[in-house]
């Protein structure tokens, strides 16, 4: 049995071959190969409809034309001898012409009716007549003598398409059986030489490429079949999915080196999904907290449980709020170091991540531990706090002889009245109407004298910031009314230009009374030696939602390059000044959330700006 398939394969290896490839068509059918073997049947047949219906039209015209072509061979071959028969009234002789022409191609009906006017004109018929006959001619039969024509008769002929619709029919199955036997042909050969040629190919593709992984080495990709001359696209394919890999394999590594330093950066990252599920946390903050990545991605407020309890409801409320609202958010906590049990504050911040169509991918954010950086603020705010105080100290002492005369004037005054009392008293009948004038005088005088002690003392008061809600205006009354003395005796007018119903500000009121003293004594000090004009004007005004304070003088100014320069610490413009009456004068300002800001003119005075915002309503619910 063997030797005999032997011999088969040996003497029919086209009908091995075809027999090989009929057992693989079921595989071909799949994928690509189905489809570009129905694509192609489909495309050829719809090429061979076109085709097909192109020839039968052509030969139905054909066909046609050829019907009525008879029907002119029929006008000009029989017309003399039916116009001789009827003339002559021939029966016999007309009914034979008809009947031969009945005999031609395609034709149905004939009749030949005599035009006469006698009751029972001649009427030869052959063949059957149609209801509606696709074509009918009428040709008049006419009989010439010498110079007349005379009509005889009519001769109806009538067409049938049966025969052209028959052969049509059996033209068309034949083109289309032919055409579908060639066209299956010529597709399967077609599907067997993509399959040869790309579709096995990209099969063992596909295969190869299911087993690569990025975590080992892999050898490059190569088709097992012998190499074309020149390299055709299957090699430009393999080639490039090689050049390909190879990149997204630096790539991969690239990757494992950024998300290697990620875990160890020195600040705590991770990512929120939409919901607010943690799906991502860095070893940092794991580390810190001394919880495992399968606990954080458990519930999203897992990582809060590390929170400082007084700082827990904040903290809660902030993130909930970003991820409902789909917003960055930030918040400053107390987290609980797992290794020494401490807590230290951190900053969280988070960005949102979208797509190009702005769908909310993902909440990327760090966490930042800033407690060393709370530490300092605090004792910087100390440090202020104290160098406010010596500030102070220092401007009194300045200010000490002015004072000093201030105070004098009504003790004087309550010296004087009360020897007018003691005088009235020696007499025999007291004056009571002049005794009580001057009691009222020394009520006055030492009332006054116990109002610059308060503001005097209130100057040297220690405390840290204390927020209350206050009226610049009466700051900058006060202050003018406690400098007054000092102006006038260097002949310095103080002028005061007040804007009425300013809002109010929140701040502490022994800070800011430093701050007005210190720009107005710097306007007096400037102005002492100055030849001329000497006035100083404090002004307030609202802007928007800002208070702006202005001090200006007529004094020598500054030149406008040390417009900034005048408050940096130690430095200085007046013989034995310190440097630190401006410095300290911005950062009470800016401790405030306002800002300070001087314009000078060298020998046209200058003029120092201040602006705090004004109290929120919240802040005037909360003052005393």
């Amino acid at each position: 049995m063997s030797t005999d398939v032997g011999k088969f394969d040996r003497e029919w290896p086209e009908l091995r071959r075809s027999a090989s490839a009929w057992r693989l068509f079921p595989h071909l059918l799949r994928g690509i190969g189905g489809r570009l073997l129905v694509s192609v049947f489909i495309f050829s047949s719809v090429i061979t409809l076109l085709l097909t219906l192109t020839q039968l039209y052509l030969d139905y015209r054909g066909d046609v034309q050829a019907i009525d072509k008879k029907m002119a061979e029929i006008d000009s071959s029989y017309r003399q001898s039916l116009s001789e028969g009827l003339w002559e009234m021939d029966g016999r002789q007309l009914q034979l012409q008809v009947e031969g022409i009945l005999r031609l191609p395609n034709i149905r009906y004939v009749e030949l009716r005599e035009i006469t006017d006698q009751a029972a004109p001649l009427v030869v018929t052959a063949g059957t007549h149609q209801a509606n006959p696709p074509e009918r001619h009428e040709l008049r039969i006419y009989y010439s003598k010498r110079d007349t024509k005379q009509l005889l008769g009519i001769l109806v002929v009538e067409a049938t398409y049966d025969q052209i619709y028959r052969q049509l029919l059996n033209t068309a199955a034949t083109i289309m059986i032919g055409q579908a036997i060639k066209t299956f042909m010529v597709s399967f050969f077609i599907l067997l030489t993509v399959h040869r040629l790309i579709t096995r190919h990209l099969t063992a593709m596909g295969t190869a490429l299911r087993g690569y992984d990025f975590r080992g080495p892999q050898a490059p990709l190569q088709l097992k079949r012998r190499p074309p001359r020149p390299s055709d696209e299957l090699d430009f394919l393999v080639r490039a999915f090689n050049h390909m890999w190879k990149g997204l394999r630096d790539a991969y590594d690239e990757l494992q080196l950024q998300v290697g330093l990620l875990q160890r950066l020195p600040v705590s990252a991770w990512t929120l999904k939409p919901d607010g599920t943690p799906d991502f946390v860095n070893q940092v903050w794991l580390d810190f907290a001394g919880q495992t990545l399968d606990y954080v991605r458990s519930h999203p407020e897992a990582w809060m449980s590390v929170i400082h309890p007084d700082d827990r409801a904040m903290a809660v409320k902030t993130f909930w709020h970003g991820v409902s609202s789909g917003q960055d958010f930030a918040m400053e906590a107390r987290s609980l170091r797992a290794r020494d049990g401490t807590y230290r504050w951190h900053l969280q911040q988070a960005v949102v991540l979208r797509d190009s169509e702005q769908k909310l991918l993902r909440f990327v954010g760090t966490t930042t531990d800033i407690d060393d950086l709370k530490r300092a603020e605090e004792a910087l705010r100390q440090s202020q706090s104290d160098l406010a105080r010596i500030n102070r100290v220092t401007t009194m002492g300045e200010l000490a002889a002015s004072l000093a005369h201030e105070v004098s004037q009504p003790l004087t005054g309550a010296l004087t009245n009360a020897n007018v009392c003691l005088q009235e008293l020696d007499r025999a009948r007291p004056d009571l109407d002049q005794l009580h004038t001057a009691v009222s005088r020394i009520v006055r005088d030492a009332q006054r004298a116990a109002e610059i002690l308060r503001r005097i003392r209130s100057q040297f008061e220690r405390g840290s910031l204390d927020r209350e809600v206050l009226d610049v205006n009466e700051i900058n009354r006060g202050t003018v009314a406690l400098l007054r003395d000092q102006a006038a005796r260097y002949n310095i007018s103080v002028r005061t230009e007040l804007a009425t119903d300013l809002p109010q500000i929140a701040g502490d009121r022994v800070q800011l009374q430093q701050v007005a003293m210190n720009l107005i004594v710097n306007s007096i000090e400037a102005m002492k030696d100055v030849q001329g004009k000497r006035e100083v004007v404090v002004k307030s005004q609202g802007i928007e939602n800002d208070i702006l304070v202005s001090v200006s003088d007529t004094g020598p100014g500054f030149p406008r390059d040390l417009a900034e320069q005048i408050f940096d610490p130690f430095f200085t413009t007046k013989p034995g000044g310190t440097g630190m009456g401006l410095r300290v004068a911005r950062s009470i300002i800016e401790a405030h959330g306002g800002r300070m800001w001087a314009v000078g003119s060298h020998g046209n005075g200058a003029t120092f700006h201040f602006s705090l915002p004004a109290a929120s309503g919240n802040a005037a619910e909360d003052s005393p």
